[in-house]
């Protein structure tokens, strides 16, 4: 009962915050002020909020209700906190990426060019932080409910993430004379990996 609430508090916490700061830098296409169009993913506006919205609440019935539409392996109250810690990590990294990317935000599904190629921060190691923190949220969620809802969830996020980054990277590699060089002295998504 305590690791169910703790977890449900750091999941809701982390739905709360992520919702308004995507809402905030979405609010009236701001991220599109005096930026080129880029190619975009559009169906992925409607997916990512469904993919987001439903995983984050298949999770909070996983704390309380052991339902067999789940498809669920129930957790031990250890994968329990380390998922919503993992989920808590991702969204405070998140932020911090953020922060860093400024006004060269956009959203996948209604991209523009950014201003400028950002290479400090975590952006020296990976070139796409933004997906990887928001992969942590994922499949820190599938890890901390046990159900193979929200891992097939966490699948499709990803499937449609390492589309986004083939096509931002097309892209940036056009507009930016300096990026194939930055793409020999960083990962794609996973450090030593991809």
């Amino acid at each position: 009962m305590i690791v169910a609430s703790i977890c449900s508090l750091i999941v809701i916490g982390v739905f709360l915050r992520m919702s308004f700061s995507y809402t905030n830098k979405r609010k009236n296409r701001v991220y599109s002020i005096g930026k080129q169009a880029a190619p975009s993913i559009g169906v992925f506006k409607n997916l990512s909020k469904f993919l987001f919205v439903s995983s984050m609440l298949l999770t909070l019935l996983s704390y309380w209700l052991p339902l067999k539409l789940l498809i669920q392996i129930p957790p031990s109250d250890y994968q329990r906190v380390l998922g919503a810690l993992i989920v808590l990590y991702g969204s405070f990294r998140l932020a911090s990426v953020f922060s860093i990317l400024g006004n060269n935000y956009s959203p996948v599904f209604d991209a523009y060019q950014p201003f400028e190629l950002i290479t400090q921060g975590p952006y020296r190691i990976v070139r796409h932080p933004i997906y990887l923190y928001n992969l942590f949220v994922s499949f820190g969620l599938a890890i901390s409910s046990g159900s193979g809802l929200v891992a097939i969830n966490a699948i499709t996020g990803l499937i449609f993430i390492l589309k986004a980054i083939k096509l931002e990277e097309k892209y940036l590699t056009d507009i930016f004379s300096d990026y194939a060089d930055y793409k020999k002295h960083s990962w794609r998504l996973i450090p030593g990996v991809f």
